[in-house]
């Protein structure tokens, strides 16, 4: 099975946006990466060896060390800017430095790792960026142990999205609404099950976890959307159409932040929806 849209371009467009990706969604994706670790029962806490894969910056590897301190941990990502931040990242931190023994540039459909060497393997927010996911699933498979256990998520529910209807209502409401092509299509938790037992997986264990799309106060978050929802507008958009976005961001914000929005202390955000998909060779 083919991913649903080119996504070697969907690779192009996240390429563009790498300085502001923890600010944009790294946020959210790093608090998803947080609710992983617990779901590898089987993980030994001697020391066992996991695949942090299309790592980014390196999310779940750091969260995974707080709950395994004794992980040795190698990644893998296909973008080379995602892997020179996440190596910068390890020359700032000794514990990473300890246990990272490796970050590989590498494509994750024809990974160089052995056959049957890790414990456990995350793919935190990856599997939709594959050309073919059905290959990286094989890959994940075919480098786990038997006994070892696959995590992989992708998204279920985007809190960003009625905003982006409603500013595109209000700057252009011709246009059809503007959909997320690449991702859209696993918020259907049949394609995630059926690409990973089509990798060899016999049986694939889903649950959802919920996290905020934040900015650390309305103007914050307000640019936070901006980020978004420049990334999706339609390219038939003039340049004035694209202007009035920060503006109209802004007044469906101001005037419907009960219908789109949460709160958090200061904190003014929208909750997103992960799925979470465990599954053991």
């Amino acid at each position: 099975m083919s991913a649903p849209v080119n996504a070697q371009e969907g690779l192009a467009g996240f390429t563009s946006v790498i300085d502001v990706y923890e600010h944009r969604i790294g946020h959210v994706c790093r608090a998803v990466s947080s609710h992983l670790p617990p779901l590898l029962k089987d993980f030994p806490t001697s020391g066992g060896v996991v695949l942090d894969n299309a790592c980014g910056t390196g999310a779940a590897s750091t969260t995974l060390l707080k709950h395994f301190p004794n992980a040795s941990i190698y990644a893998a990502d296909i973008v080379p800017p995602m892997v020179s931040s996440f190596k910068a990242i390890i020359s700032q931190n000794a514990e990473l430095q300890n246990h990272v023994k490796e970050v590989r540039l590498e494509d994750a459909q024809s990974l160089t790792f052995a056959d049957d060497m890790f414990d456990a393997s995350i793919t935190n927010f990856g599997i939709f960026f594959f050309p073919n996911p059905e290959l990286g699933a094989a890959q994940i498979f075919r480098t786990l142990k038997p006994g070892g256990t696959a995590v992989v998520t992708a998204w279920k529910s985007f809190g960003f999205r009625p905003i982006l209807w409603e500013v595109q209502d209000l700057i252009k409401p011709e246009n059809p609404l503007t959909q997320l092509p690449l991702m859209e299509p696993w918020c259907d938790l049949a394609l995630l099950e059926s690409t990973l037992k089509a990798g060899g997986f016999k049986t694939v264990e889903l649950t959802v976890v919920k996290e905020g799309l934040w900015g650390k106060d309305k103007e914050d978050f307000t640019l936070v959307l901006l980020e978004n929802l420049g990334a999706f507008v339609s390219q038939s958009w003039t340049e004035a159409e694209r202007a009035g976005l920060p503006a109209m961001i802004s007044k469906v914000v101001d005037e419907q932040q009960d219908k789109f929005c949460v709160t958090d202390g200061a904190k003014l955000g929208c909750m997103m929806e992960a799925w979470v998909a465990v599954a053991t060779k």
